[in-house]
């Protein structure tokens, strides 16, 4: 009777260490869901798909609490169940420092995907269109489209002088307003520019201090020259000269017939 009582013990206790749960056991592992059998099209037939989405994609929406259900639950407030907010989660990846030099594009405020798609593109950079329609969204095209437009306005080439996200230059220029001219009219500086006048230097280009040739200014002129007839602009080329397009077939800013003419604008008589 007492064998049959503790074989009966043991018996049961085996049964309670195999039915009941350990406290010390791991939570059952999430199912992996493949994404892209609802989702394809985002990516599908793309010339250029984003490097993210090779990461898988509870790299940025982890929010997504259990795919499988639809509509999907969420664990966080942010859309679509990012992980953050734009542009903080486009940060994880891309280099804060180069969206917030000292001028930023305005665009930058109305979120990274205004501009990019963030899965795939038939476009460079993930862009939504192609420059400069992309552009074309928010600048008035009236502005680019006159009677003489600049070759590189022509030719699609916005962001060879501007950069896109930001820039600590006057207009988001990739340089100094006067010195990106140069890289291509470098000619301009080799010469009086406008009129010889009686020290032969010609008029002013608005160069920064450490591009020009010519000794330093005296104390009190180093600040920098601002435009007589644009208030807050600095002045450089831009001022007598429109970069992107003009009725005159020198792109003059203002209506002028000859470059004197351009004079009374800024020089009052």
């Amino acid at each position: 009777m007492r064998r049959f009582l503790s074989c009966a013990l043991s018996a049961a206790i085996v049964s309670l260490f195999f039915v009941l749960p350990s406290s010390a056991a791991e939570a059952p592992a999430k199912k992996e869901v493949d994404c892209s059998k609802c989702h394809a099209g985002l990516t599908a037939k793309k010339k250029v798909v984003h490097a993210a989405v090779s990461m898988g994609c509870p790299a940025c929406h982890s929010g997504i609490d259990d795919a499988l259900k639809v509509p999907h639950k969420k664990t966080t407030s942010f859309a679509k169940g990012l992980s953050a907010d734009q542009p903080e989660l486009c940060y994880g990846c891309h280099d804060k420092a180069k969206f917030t030099h000292t001028v930023v594009h305005a665009a930058i405020g109305m979120g990274c995907t205004a501009c990019h798609n963030p899965h795939a593109s038939d476009n460079e950079k993930l862009l939504i269109a192609p420059v400069p329609d992309l552009c074309m969204n928010c600048h008035d095209k009236a502005e680019f489209t006159k009677k003489n437009v600049h070759p590189p306005v022509a030719d699609k080439m916005c962001l060879v002088c501007h950069d896109p996200h930001s820039s600590d230059n006057y207009a988001l220029l990739q340089k100094a307003p006067s010195v990106i001219c140069l890289d291509c009219h470098e000619e301009v500086a080799k010469r009086p520019h406008a009129l010889a006048g009686f020290g032969g230097n010609g008029h002013s280009l608005g160069l920064p201090k450490a591009e020009k040739k010519e000794k330093k200014e005296p104390e009190g002129k180093k600040k920098e020259k601002m435009d007589p007839a644009r208030q807050g602009k600095p002045f450089s080329c831009t001022s007598c000269h429109n970069p992107h397009s003009s009725d005159s077939v020198r792109l003059f800013r203002y209506p002028a017939r000859t470059p004197m003419e351009l004079c009374k604008n800024c020089h009052k008589y």
